[in-house]
């Protein structure tokens, strides 16, 4: 494996923690709001405000966006393949051993007493009992590390996105957005960096999910960013809305601080739509360019760089 592969891949994971952890600052917060609170912008962890919300972690602590991932990322260690059953078991594990954050959906699926011995039944008819309306962001959250297993392989990525996201989120949008994310960032890792020529093949596999991710990409995925509405509060975790916010960084961010800083700024479900464009963002600009202050500031930082080798060791 090449040292650009390699810090392609700790990009993916170090982004993903890091859009997670200064995201936070801003998580739930409507725009006026983020600028009321940061009138000189939000650029370090040990700025963000320690409210109710908020102080449930320490500065520089991701939440359970990358926790979730990290479920996966030990999983691919221990088993060597995409083991759902055993997946879902270290999602629950978390969820009775810490679950700070843990979203409606996900907390839905952990409370089937099936959960363990069936995760996909349990999502589906939590899913079909919401009517087929829920299709919130808690599976993209946690899947781009999926799009660096067998990164080559561009029909075992959709099999297994699925597969993981369904453990808790059986929605196809959802479905679709995980598999999307997940291509991008295996056709990242392997240096096919059209953005364009990216976008419409990722979109043209989101309809074979459902058509409504393109309806909303097309409308909402705009060079000016305050047009992803990711403040707008009736549908601030959404998963598409999560999906656009990755998307608008492929497109248009120059690099890794700016894209994330955008993003975080626009208030809204942040510490998500950090984590998602912070994976793409990484494994387009590779752990090196991530921003020093940013990586050296996260709490476990050294553990993390541990279980990323790991992973790398395995794929080599």
């Amino acid at each position: 494996m090449t040292d650009q592969l390699q810090d392609k891949i700790r990009g993916v994971i170090f982004g993903n923690a890091i859009g997670d952890a200064i995201g936070l600052g801003t998580e739930f917060m409507p725009k006026d709001m983020v600028t009321a609170r940061y009138p000189e912008g939000l650029t370090e962890y040990g700025q963000i405000v320690q409210d109710g919300h908020r102080r449930r972690w320490k500065p520089g602590e991701w939440t359970d966006d990358t926790n979730q991932m990290l479920c996966i990322l030990n999983s691919l260690i221990i088993h060597k393949r995409v083991d759902v059953l055993d997946i879902a078991n270290e999602i629950w594990k978390w969820a009775h051993s810490d679950g700070r954050g843990i979203g409606r959906t996900v907390y839905g699926a952990i409370a089937s007493s099936l959960f363990k011995e069936n995760p996909l039944e349990v999502a589906r008819k939590n899913w079909e009992r919401s009517q087929k309306k829920s299709a919130a962001n808690g599976g993209i959250m946690r899947t781009a590390i999926v799009g660096v297993w067998d990164y080559k392989n561009s029909v075992n990525i959709k099999y297994n996105a699925e597969q993981v996201c369904k453990i808790t989120h059986y929605d196809p949008r959802c479905v679709g957005s995980c598999v999307m994310v997940c291509l991008i960032i295996s056709a990242l890792l392997q240096e096919q960096t059209s953005n364009n020529s990216l976008l419409q093949y990722v979109l043209s596999e989101g309809d074979n999910y459902d058509i409504r991710i393109r309806q909303y990409l097309d409308k909402h995925l705009q060079p000016d960013i305050a047009c992803l509405e990711l403040y707008e509060p009736s549908s601030i975790g959404y998963t598409l809305k999560a999906l656009s916010a990755g998307l608008w960084a492929l497109q248009y961010a120059n690099s890794f601080e700016i894209g994330i800083s955008s993003i975080i700024h626009e208030g809204g479900d942040a510490d998500t739509n950090g984590a998602v464009a912070g994976a793409i963002l990484g494994a387009k600009f590779g752990y090196n360019a991530l921003p020093s202050h940013w990586k050296d500031g996260l709490i476990k930082k050294d553990w993390l760089l541990n279980k990323t080798n790991l992973l790398i060791d395995l794929i080599s």
